[in-house]
């Protein structure tokens, strides 16, 4: 290796290693992230499940988790709600059992390794070091800071890559992504045209045991939810898909608005995939990737999948990795519709440059001497 990657690997695994300590430090406020949203949906989980997406009962709750504080997030009824599946909140209930500080930073350590491990899967046979740029980008703190789900995301992801050969085992491991179902539209859509019935089959399965297990502790919880995820998209929020495009028109014709750009984005990645579909990293970092561009409700902090699609594609050059973390935080910081027109844009560049019709001509850098 010469001087300069193994400074750069250096440097890079100091950034990492500091996504890590950050959690363990007295200043960092978990309050204001999303793990009050998370915690409240455990607690009500466990004492009033019938009120689990009831936003009155969710308030009262909420002011217990954060000790009467008011968020300063962007939220819904004066709150930040808990809209994720019930399957969210019963695995948020043993981080709670730990209390409001520990459990939140438990919880955001959790996600960090789940991201980490993700990453190494997506990227074998490569050396460790290949997670380096994809874990220490902007994104990755996006994530920690809002306490969220993504690594979990990617721990799916990269698992059903490494499993490829092992369909069955591919499709369990996608069950993982089912705590944010809504980013992996695109890839429900490509394993269908190819026929991946295997992969399918477990997929499905997974969620089914979690869509009987949620109905069997209370048969209302998959109706509620689905009920009230009209209200994660709004006007202000700082999405990164396309569909939040359509938020910005008329009222009278924004619902099919976002249908209409949910299904286009959706078809444009299965079309930039299919042109790579003799190269599995290449073809699955276009569809993982486009799964945060085709989503319709998609926040900076799942960016990460954009990560984990670069590194899992092998051939991304410092100025991707540069992109995507500038893209990233200026997504995190500005307001909308700023986001969703960077993360367009961020997202496009990714998955043309997989699916190779964006080729630089920038001379590559010198390999390793024990890659010659």
């Amino acid at each position: 290796m010469s001087r300069w990657h193994w400074r750069g690997s250096v440097a890079l695994l100091a950034v990492c290693l500091a996504f890590f300590i950050y959690p363990l430090l007295p200043n960092d406020d978990v309050i204001n992230s999303d793990w009050p949203a998370f915690a409240t949906g455990a607690r009500l989980i466990v004492s009033d499940p019938g009120h689990l997406y009831d936003f009155e009962a969710q308030k009262r709750v909420e002011l217990e988790v954060t000790g009467g504080r008011v968020l300063v997030t962007l939220g819904i009824e004066g709150i930040l709600p808990f809209l994720a599946p019930a399957w969210v909140a019963l695995l948020a209930v043993p981080f709670d059992a730990f209390g409001t500080e520990i459990g939140g930073r438990l919880w955001i350590l959790f996600g960090l390794a789940c991201l980490a491990a993700g990453l190494y899967l997506a990227t074998r046979p490569r050396p460790p070091t290949a997670i380096l740029p994809g874990f220490a980008a902007v994104p990755t703190a996006v994530v920690l800071l809002n306490a969220q789900l993504d690594g979990i995301v990617a721990l799916g992801l990269g698992a059903a890559f490494a499993l490829w050969s092992r369909p069955y085992l591919a499709g369990l491991a996608l069950g993982l992504t089912l705590v944010k179902p809504q980013l992996v539209l695109p890839l429900g859509a490509a394993l269908l045209l190819a026929r991946k019935w295997k992969v399918l089959a477990t997929w499905v399965a997974s969620g089914l045991a979690l869509v009987a297990a949620t109905l069997l502790l209370n048969p209302h919880w998959i109706f509620d939810w689905l009920g009230q995820t009209r209200t994660t998209v709004q006007p202000g929020s700082r999405e990164v898909d396309l569909a939040h495009l359509g938020v910005l028109l008329p009222t009278g014709i924004q619902t099919t608005a976002i249908a209409i750009l949910t299904v286009g984005a959706v078809a444009l990645v299965l079309v930039l995939a299919r042109r790579r579909q003799n190269d599995l990293s290449a073809a699955a970092a276009v569809v993982f990737a486009g799964g945060v561009l085709a989503s319709p409700h998609a926040l900076p902090a799942d960016l990460v999948l954009v990560a984990l699609a670069l590194g899992m594609w092998g051939q991304a050059r410092w100025f991707d990795w540069l992109a995507l973390s500038i893209g990233a935080l200026i997504a995190a910081l500005a307001p909308a519709p700023i986001p969703a027109l960077v993360g367009v844009v961020l997202i496009g560049w990714v998955c043309l440059r997989a699916a190779g019709l964006l080729v630089t001509w920038l001379p590559r850098e010198p390999a390793p001497a024990s890659a010659r």
